[in-house]
């Protein structure tokens, strides 16, 4: 799964469909002089959820979800301590080796369109994407002061990590969906909107742009954006909607969808089937995961120093 900054590249995820979902941001934790917030955790816990709920249920569901979330609190408090130690060492990061990495990310995507599109659904500008990355590097940079030249990864160790973790490199089926809707307000009449709906839904049979008439009319996510909502996977969206949307073909507009939210017409722009990345296309996901590990091992001893001497505060 390609996912930005936090889980590979860093992190700043707040779940859910982007356009359906309010997210209020806050500080989760506080190390040292660095923060955590609450999107951060998510973030890196989106494709544990997403993996999680189609293997456990119930109970052992939310054990799974409560382990998998003191890992990643755990994760990003050693990467708060290490990048203040970073800090304090003044270790640089210049503008280059920042712009390498966004180069590197966009590649990976594909094109600059895909790339955009992973930005939005992360709530990632890319001023902060940048500033994640400038922080991961110099916590690499500080990690390779620790421990050195010793650290090597042999192809061999590549491909067997690939092999044992493909679920981690899985993408899901997913839908590019553009969206208009006409809410049902609170004392209006519910009349007024279903004819608005069916108004537009008729426009859009005799040829009508889905586009210019999302601008004009959606009160729904992306409206000034031809109401262009990203990419979504199964989950994501409300039951009615899923249901109609992913037997939808590429191109086809849906009829009138109400939900609770008032009346929906969606189309889909693309349909991305579900795959699993190559090794070329994870390879430095890879690698980046087998130094993580093998890099832990050495300097466990001086994380654990550094967490007695931090100040770290659960808010």
């Amino acid at each position: 799964m390609l996912i930005l900054p936090a889980v590979i590249i860093g992190s700043a995820i707040c779940a859910a469909n982007p356009g359906y979902a309010e997210v209020v941001d806050k500080i989760a934790i506080v190390v040292n002089d660095e923060i955590i917030c609450d999107s951060e955790i998510e973030g890196m816990l989106v494709p544990v959820y997403d993996k999680f709920k189609t293997v456990y249920s119930g109970e052992a569901l939310m054990a799974k979800l409560e382990d998998a979330r003191q890992k990643a609190v755990e994760r990003l408090i050693e990467d708060r301590l290490v990048l203040s130690e970073a800090k304090k060492q003044n270790i640089t990061v210049d503008d280059r080796e920042v712009e390498e990495k966004v180069a590197d990310a966009k590649r990976r995507f594909g094109s600059q369109e895909v790339f955009e599109e992973a930005l939005a659904s992360q709530r990632l500008t890319l001023k902060e994407l940048k500033g994640r990355y400038r922080e991961q590097i110099m916590t690499r940079k500080m990690m390779d002061m620790k421990v050195g030249s010793t650290i090597s990864i042999t192809p061999v160790e590549v491909n067997n990590y690939y092999n044992n973790h493909l679920d981690d490199f899985s993408q899901e089926e997913a839908l590019k969906l553009r969206n208009i809707l006409i809410r049902v307000k609170e004392g209006t009449d519910i009349n007024k909107a279903l004819e608005l709906a069916r108004e537009i839904s008729g426009k859009l049979k005799e040829g009508g742009d889905f586009s210019e008439l999302a601008s004009s009319y959606s009160e729904g996510p992306g409206a000034q954006e031809g109401g262009l909502m990203g990419y979504v996977k199964r989950g994501d969206l409300l039951p009615e909607i899923e249901k109609a949307v992913f037997n939808m073909n590429e191109g086809e507009v849906s009829d009138v969808i109400q939900t609770s939210l008032g009346y929906h017409i969606f189309k889909i722009d693309e349909k991305r089937p579900a795959r699993t990345l190559t090794l070329n296309e994870a390879r430095r996901d890879v690698e980046e995961a087998l130094y993580r590990e093998k890099t832990n091992e050495k300097v466990k001893g001086w994380i654990e120093g550094l967490k007695k001497n931090a100040y770290i505060a659960f808010k």
